[in-house]
């Protein structure tokens, strides 16, 4: 009799197992895809993914910054995946990938194929009473603000070059470190570096910013962050 019910209680309980089991099979198959283009850049250096020869209206354009190993891009419906044309671009703006079809679940990996090497940090000695200073993005780079700040940069560096010249101040960057992207600025104190990122390098605003700073004469840590916000952030539409 106990061998009767104990063989009912496991019959019982294999079919309730294998009940659940289906309808958690069942719940995912019915759940749509993985809505996003997935972005593997192996590339080495950060890359603004945009729609090719598209836009939609004057001024708009539909992009996103990918600077870490991974990022995402919004897939386009049934039908129409096929056809979405992206390019990837350098800090420079040269087309350094391209690809067509967007489709959800699909990875688009962007290798060091016909790239030069990316640019890598030198970490030279900083000059004895100087300060360094290590500047992290806090972001996902996919907001309008963190787009513009990347399309005015190659100016903004160009300006800040030649304005640095006369404050003793140098930049260096972006870079990819990791995940982060990363930028370095030298200086002959604390505050004149961390003023000068706000008004020079930070503009247009990317939005906060982990500042990493030096003890003068040594190179900037990656610990004990201070939270830099530019203080220039000018409206900029990019979309």
């Amino acid at each position: 009799m106990d061998q009767v019910l104990r063989g009912g209680l496991i019959v019982i309980g294999v079919g309730v197992a294998g009940y659940l089991a289906m309808l958690v099979l069942l719940s995912f198959a019915m759940q749509e895809p993985y809505p996003f283009l997935n972005v593997a850049n192996k590339s080495g250096r950060p890359l603004l993914i945009e729609q090719a020869d598209v836009v939609s209206s004057p001024g708009w354009r539909s992009s996103r910054l990918v600077w870490g190993n991974s990022g995402i891009w919004p897939a386009a419906g049934k039908g129409a995946c096929e056809q979405d044309r992206l390019v990837a671009r350098d800090l420079q703006g040269t087309v350094v990938a391209r690809r067509t079809g967007a489709c959800r679940s699909d990875t688009w990996t962007i290798t060091t194929e016909g790239l030069s090497e990316a640019p890598r940090y030198p970490r030279l000695p900083v000059p004895p009473g100087h300060v360094e200073v290590r500047l992290v993005l806090d972001s996902s780079g996919t907001e309008d603000s963190v787009v513009a700040w990347w399309r005015a940069l190659p100016q903004t560096l160009e300006r800040a070059t030649a304005r640095g010249a006369a404050a003793g101040v140098t930049v260096q960057g972006p870079f990819l470190e990791n995940e982060d992207l990363a930028m370095y600025v030298r200086g002959p104190d604390a505050a004149t570096v961390r003023d000068f990122a706000r008004t020079q390098v930070l503009r247009p605003s990317p939005g906060r910013v982990y500042a990493y700073v030096g003890a003068p004469g040594q190179l900037a840590p990656h610990t004990g962050a201070e939270i830099l916000v530019p203080t220039v952030a000018p409206s900029v539409t990019t979309r």
